[in-house]
């Protein structure tokens, strides 16, 4: 037996025992339009009607937007102001990448700029700005001593020269007075 006869005779039969429905069975099909079954059909297909109709609306409500597209006066201004910002976009495309690529990396490098080290930079900047000046006093210093260390191995090497000019001309007056006093042998039988 069909579903829905089997659903029929049994909301009949309830009707019946409520007393809502007369008990013969030709008065049933003469109150055919009062029955609850004939309700619940009427009611499946409105659901049905109005499920069809959701069905078909997106596609209506696209079919109006193109409507109210070609209905517009400014049509084809329109029409060229996105034609210009499509090639401005297709212009822009390298630049855009680079800039999608960009934002990627800042992404992946979100956990180590939210590191307690990276949080901590604002405040130990004034101690690498105390270290940094105090290393530019030690340069100072250093390159103060430097200079002294400088002049004097100038100093030094001046007076090392000094000191050897002194004693070449001293090796010389000795080898003078020697030659004096030692006067060197021609054939060594003098």
């Amino acid at each position: 037996m069909d579903p829905i006869a089997v659903l029929q005779n049994r909301i009949e039969q309830l009707e019946a025992k409520l007393g809502l429905a007369p008990n013969a069975p030709e008065n049933i099909h003469q109150h055919h339009g009062d029955s609850a079954t004939t309700n619940l059909l009427h009611a499946a297909q409105g659901i049905t009607n109005a499920t069809v109709g959701h069905e078909k609306l997106p596609e209506a409500m696209h079919l109006a937007s193109e409507l109210n597209n070609y209905t517009d006066p400014n049509l084809a201004e329109n029409l060229q102001q996105n034609e210009m910002h499509a090639q401005e976009v297709a212009a822009a495309e390298n630049v855009i990448r680079h800039h999608c690529h960009c934002m990627h990396q800042c992404r992946q490098a979100a956990p180590v700029m939210d590191s307690q080290p990276i949080q901590q930079v604002p405040q130990m900047q004034e101690t690498v700005n105390n270290l940094q000046a105090a290393a530019a006093e030690v340069k100072a210093d250093a390159d103060v001593v430097s200079q002294g260390v400088a002049e004097l191995a100038e100093t030094v090497g001046n007076a090392a020269a000094n000191a050897s000019e002194q004693l070449a001309a001293v090796a010389e007056k000795v080898d003078q007075v020697e030659e004096k006093k030692f006067p060197r042998r021609r054939n060594g039988l003098d």
